[in-house]
């Protein structure tokens, strides 16, 4: 993204800057409270509409949540917002794909995806467990999921809806639009912080936890690759991994000997390819788009205008958080 500021012909003065031409860290901090405030508004719009068909019908909010037309929608609604913020991105900052993130990677970049993932899912899973149990001794309990049926041939649009779109659209989001804005003030303070955004981001107690290393694992794949490619598969598997277990429960069948075996071997993946990514391929972080804004390295410029987006996901973690204590 270029940032031009020619004198105006004639006066000698500089144009005045509108609101959105910004820094490019700034930039992602816009992306990151707009998505948020999209979320947040067109979530208010379904639940109205929903109030009002729920009467024109004659059934109640919860007779049409258990439909499967509301399932699927709940979950499309969010991908709506994410692909109206990306084309308004590309749109007015003039980026292309390939300047955040969508360029090919090395495969061995797939492959410690694959290692990252599977420790991840499974050893990290395990010690999210133990962070569920813990606010359950406040009284917490943990919200049941509502995918769309998995019967017949509804697990292709299950795979579509809840693997398929946020694996791309998310990604593109967080390791792709934002990170190129953060990612120059170093690599441990963009994996920090991508964990923290992608954590609060969806707002759940239940997979604090899970998400925030997730979140910051998937940041420093992305920075090493200088590609956001691995990424997205790695998304995408865990989603689909979840689903396919829920429709055929082969996690849940392993004998107790075979779960600590997946325990103990995801483990030693997840700490293999951390550490590899860590200290074998460590090198200065690069910024490769085109005109991107240096500003030494400091977090301020972006965290101002990310701000409304963090306080929103905080006050929702929070009123989640009360929901999950009270129920």
């Amino acid at each position: 993204m270029k940032q031009t500021n020619v004198p105006a012909a004639g006066n000698g003065r500089s144009p005045k800057k509108s609101f959105l031409d910004q820094p490019r860290k700034a930039v992602s901090g816009m992306i990151y409270s707009g998505v948020i405030i999209g979320m947040l508004l067109i979530s208010l719009v379904f639940s109205v509409t929903v109030a009002v068909l729920s009467r024109s019908l004659g059934m109640t909010v919860d007779e049409i949540s258990q439909t499967q037309g509301y399932k699927y929608c709940s979950y499309l609604l969010y991908q709506i917002v994410y692909i109206g913020i990306i084309t308004a991105f590309m749109g007015v900052y003039k980026e292309k794909p390939s300047q955040f993130g969508w360029r090919k990677a090395h495969p061995k970049y797939y492959l410690i995806g694959i290692f990252l993932l599977f420790g991840l899912m499974f050893s990290l899973n395990y010690v999210n467990n133990w962070f569920v149990a813990f606010l359950g001794l406040f009284g917490y309990t943990m919200p049941e999921s509502a995918l769309p049926s998995l019967a017949g041939g509804g697990i292709v649009g299950v795979l579509f809806v809840v693997a398929v779109l946020p694996a791309v659209l998310e990604e593109t989001l967080f390791r792709g639009i934002i990170l190129e804005g953060i990612k120059d003030c170093g690599t441990v303070a963009a994996c920090l912080l991508g964990g923290l955004l992608f954590c609060i981001f969806h707002q759940s107690p239940a997979q604090t936890v899970y998400q925030f290393i997730c979140g910051a694992a998937f940041t420093l794949l992305a920075i090493r690759a200088q590609s956001l490619l691995p990424t997205v598969m790695m998304h995408f598997l865990n989603n689909a991994v979840i689903i396919l277990d829920a429709k055929f429960m082969f996690l849940q069948n392993l004998p107790t000997a075979g779960q600590i075996a997946v325990y103990v071997v995801s483990a030693v993946c997840l700490l293999a390819s951390l550490a590899w990514l860590i200290f074998a391929e460590r090198r200065p972080t690069q910024t490769e788009s085109a005109g991107v804004d240096k500003t030494n390295g400091e977090i301020r410029p972006f965290i101002y205008p990310a701000l409304p987006g963090i306080i929103l996901c905080v006050l929702m973690w929070i009123l989640n958080l009360a929901n999950g204590l009270g129920g």
